[in-house]
């Protein structure tokens, strides 16, 4: 091997780890908003006098937004460019932030989100396919793993960060105070990312089409959302549904007619990309429920404090934020069809276990319920993705990258109103069957919640086993 040639491995090696540095640092800023600024809502309630249903579209807006926008994002970066999309949603993003720190009123700081979250949007979008864009595919699990465990971390940090800098400097801090680390990433994305993009004399994006995408998957984030809380029995949710199919008809007929399309629905004849899109709504689905119940059984039904909860909590999240490295690279050794069976068995058994859960259920069986269902995520996540990103073709990496992103969201968005409504129903289930039993009202609220999260959980567990069965007709290996 001669010096040139060693040159050029040392300087590809060095600049794959620089692009993971910077996408990292932006997933995990991006990230960490979520939970940062979502314990600011008894705050801000308080601060602009308003409803917290009024507060709740702070988050809403930025939820919308990011999946909505995402599909067409990714198309976007491929035709002109993914380093130069990127930039353009980190400035929106750092932009959005300083404008939130200085809203005076409610509806300035949800204006103030849109732009945040047009410009996170963006970033997410085309995450993954600047990562898996950098490195060459035997090292692709590798990377994306390392690229988890990064992102895992900022539900981690984010509650503690968010709590602290509320109490000691105001609501305020939460946006100001990311700025100058926004600033660093977007002058570390201009110098050391590389540009990708398709190379088209004719770049034209199905502008019908991606409006249409996004209004469809508007109308179904708007009606679990709003289903979750005031039942789906409504007409609102019938409207909402309506427009959401009919839209999204219109989207599916759109793309077959455009020669360029916003996604290319071709992608989904190939059995991998399908069975693993799948598994990935029921992995969305499964983990997402979960999380949203187990506050109710641990505080409501088992009697433990909030703090106490936290850290139950964290277990799963621990395995989420310091496996997923090991996971992607069995995932490049083996290739990752076994692990993402693996992954969604260990899933199951977790959400078992969990169901198993009582009044007097001791603090080691919690752990090691949480800690398997940890684990199961863990290992499933990274070899899928992997998977996915393998069967994207080279000048589509953002349309799918952006596209897998919204597929988990969709199925993390199904899992939370989904539980809820089972819970509630199970919940009322069970205080019918215990009313006669003569129980204190307080024993009786907390037996019925942990029977109904307990019912719950089996729907979930059997969910979670449909989605072994979809990871089990993956068909290439690496």
């Amino acid at each position: 091997m001669n010096i040139e040639a060693k040159k050029d491995i040392d300087r590809g090696t060095r600049n794959k780890w620089l692009t993971m540095i910077t996408v990292a640092i932006n997933g995990f800023i991006i990230i960490l908003d979520i939970s940062i600024v979502n314990i600011s809502f008894p705050r801000l309630t308080s601060v602009f006098e308003t409803e917290p249903s009024i507060v709740l579209w702070v988050s809403a807006v930025y939820s919308l937004l990011t999946v909505g926008l995402m599909p067409v994002l990714g198309k976007i970066g491929d035709i002109y460019g993914r380093k130069r999309i990127f930039i353009i949603g980190y400035i929106l993003f750092t932009v959005g932030l300083m404008l939130c720190s200085l809203s005076r009123s409610i509806l300035q700081l949800i204006l103030s989100r849109i732009l945040q979250g047009i410009g996170g949007a963006m970033n997410m979008a085309l995450s993954l396919a600047l990562v898996t864009g950098a490195f060459p595919g035997n090292e692709r699990g590798k990377a994306l793993g390392i690229m988890s465990s990064v992102f895992a971390v900022g539900p981690l940090l984010g509650f503690t960060i968010g709590g602290f800098l509320l109490e000691a400097f105001g609501w305020r801090s939460l946006f100001y105070t990311r700025v100058p680390i926004c600033i660093i990433g977007i002058i570390m994305a201009w110098k050391l990312l590389r540009e990708k993009k398709t190379p088209d004399t004719d770049p034209k994006i199905d502008m019908v089409g991606a409006g249409t995408l996004f209004v469809s998957l508007t109308c179904v984030m708007l009606l679990l959302n709003i289903g979750g809380r005031s039942g789906f029995m409504t007409p609102s949710i019938f409207i909402l549904a309506v427009m959401a199919l009919s839209f999204f008809s219109f989207f599916l007929f759109q793309e077959k007619r455009f020669a360029r399309p916003v996604i290319d629905l071709d992608i989904f004849k190939n059995p991998t990309f399908t069975a693993g899109s799948i598994s990935l709504i029921i992995f969305g689905l499964a983990q997402s429920a979960h999380f949203f119940l187990l506050p109710y059984y641990l505080i409501s039904g088992a009697g433990y404090s909030s703090s106490e909860s936290g850290l139950f909590m964290a277990v799963p999240a621990l395995f989420f934020s310091s496996l997923p490295p090991l996971a992607g690279w069995l995932s490049d050794k083996s290739g990752p069809k076994p692990w993402c069976i693996t992954g969604m068995v260990f899933l199951c058994f977790g959400l078992f276990l969990c169901s198993r859960f009582g009044m007097e259920t001791g603090v080691a069986e919690i752990i090691t319920g949480l800690g398997v269902f940890g684990i199961g995520g863990s290992l499933f996540f990274t070899p899928n993705a992997s998977l996915l990103m393998g069967a994207a073709p080279k000048d589509g990496l953002g349309t799918v990258g952006a596209l897998i992103t919204t597929i988990r969201q969709i199925g993390m968005s199904v899992g939370i109103p989904t539980a809820g409504m089972f819970l509630a129903i199970r919940q009322a289930a069970h205080t019918a069957g215990l009313v006669g039993l003569d129980l204190e009202p307080e024993m009786l609220d907390r037996l019925s919640i942990i029977g109904g999260y307990r019912d719950t959980l089996l729907i979930a567990v059997f969910i979670a086993c449909a989605g072994v069965v979809t990871s089990s007709f993956i068909w290439v290996e690496k």
